[in-house]
């Protein structure tokens, strides 16, 4: 147990420091000094102990003033201290104990006592440790469960508006007969408009799983401007038809862009759809994306609608979280998109963030470009 463990020694008094110092390392352990508190507090910041040896009666600070100093840093709070002193008394115990010691032995003492309880302490220390991390796992599986129950809730929640929208119009077409051949044909486009909706809902909900599981496509294919970007998001615009939105798209790109399909396009559709959803009647919605540095694309969705405040512009990017939106459901969908969009970008080595606007909500996606480590094809 010894050989991984890291001590620091702290003490005025120069011949019970060394040879402290040189039995204790003799015992298997890493062993670090510090000649007053002040050292002891710089020595512990660089080396971050397992455990530190300190005498109580130094000059400022001395052992106790120390050890309430380092409870204050988060990267020393939690390490374990004995405190070494010639003070036997009960009080100075108590004293000790108050101030976070795990350990209290008076001078002098037997070298075996003094080992005997350093392994004590690092075992209950590597006990405690285990038992955290025991905690963390199961806390971590319990997130992972909660965030499944919620997936399945809102995709059972969500599914259920396409389904009635495909089942009941074709329901219609199929049970009568249409005078009017265009009245048909609306009832089948709409429809069809449902399946589109259904579809994302479940390219949606498989992304979710992946990322749950760490377990996105990195394979990266020749993305088309046409095919892969252009109309995906014509086609998501026509849910907004009746707000006559301004869509604008200002492609300007050197070389190819490389990504996994449609991974990459359903990051794209969420980016514009947040853009689409809260600009009002009338808005203008502008889409850009331009060649940067190392063969990287900047992809930047500017809209004129409310904008997001500062304090909301991570928290938009939890799963599920929808601004102003409280126990509602105003807008239809899992309320995952830039949860989706940002795992995507993050996965190819990106990312996604939401810039300083003066006028509605400007969020901007980096793509790397294609490195050697890279896998791809088509």
């Amino acid at each position: 147990m010894g050989r991984n463990s890291t001590i620091l020694i702290i003490d005025d008094e120069p011949a019970l420091l060394f040879g402290l110092a040189a039995k204790i390392k003799r015992q298997g352990y890493q062993v670090f000094t510090a000649c007053d508190g002040r050292d002891g507090m710089q020595k512990a910041k660089e080396v971050l102990p397992d455990l530190i040896l300190s005498d109580v009666m130094m000059p400022p600070p001395n052992g106790f003033e120390l050890r309430r100093l380092m409870e204050q840093d988060p990267h020393l709070a939690s390490i374990p201290f004995i405190f070494l002193t010639a003070r036997a008394g009960v009080e100075d115990r108590v004293s000790g104990i108050r101030d976070g010691a795990d350990d209290y032995i008076t001078k002098p003492f037997i070298s075996e006592e003094l080992f005997a309880r350093i392994e004590a302490v690092l075992r209950r220390v590597k006990v405690a440790q285990a038992r955290g991390r025991e905690e963390v796992r199961e806390s971590a599986q319990q997130d992972m469960e909660k965030l499944k129950r919620e997936i399945l809730q809102n995709f059972h929640h969500e599914m259920r508006t396409p389904l009635s929208n495909i089942i009941m119009p074709l329901e219609l077409v199929v049970n009568n007969k249409f005078e009017d051949p265009e009245e048909q044909m609306r009832f089948i486009r709409t429809a069809l408009s449902s399946v589109d909706r259904l579809e994302s809902l479940v390219t949606d909900f498989i992304l979710l799983t992946n990322i749950d599981h760490g377990d996105l496509n990195r394979i990266r294919q020749s993305i088309h401007i046409n095919d892969h970007i252009i109309l995906p998001v014509r086609k998501r615009l026509e849910r907004y038809k009746s707000k006559g939105l301004n869509f604008i798209q200002d492609i300007s790109l050197q070389g190819e862009i490389s990504a996994p399909r449609r991974e990459f396009t359903q990051a794209l559709i969420h980016l514009v759809d947040n853009a689409f959803k809260f600009t009002p009647a009338g808005g203008k919605v502008q889409l850009m994306m331009e060649s940067s540095e190392g063969g990287a694309v900047a992809i930047t969705v500017q809209d004129d609608g409310p904008g997001i405040l500062p304090e909301y512009r991570e928290k938009v990017f939890e799963r599920f979280y929808q601004i102003g939106q409280g126990d509602t459901r105003e807008y239809e969908g899992l309320g995952a998109g830039l949860t989706i969009a940002r795992a995507v970008f993050a996965s190819l080595g990106g990312e996604v963030s939401i810039l300083e606007s003066s006028l509605g909500c400007r969020v901007q996606a980096i793509l790397p470009g294609r490195g050697p480590e890279d896998v791809s094809y088509g």
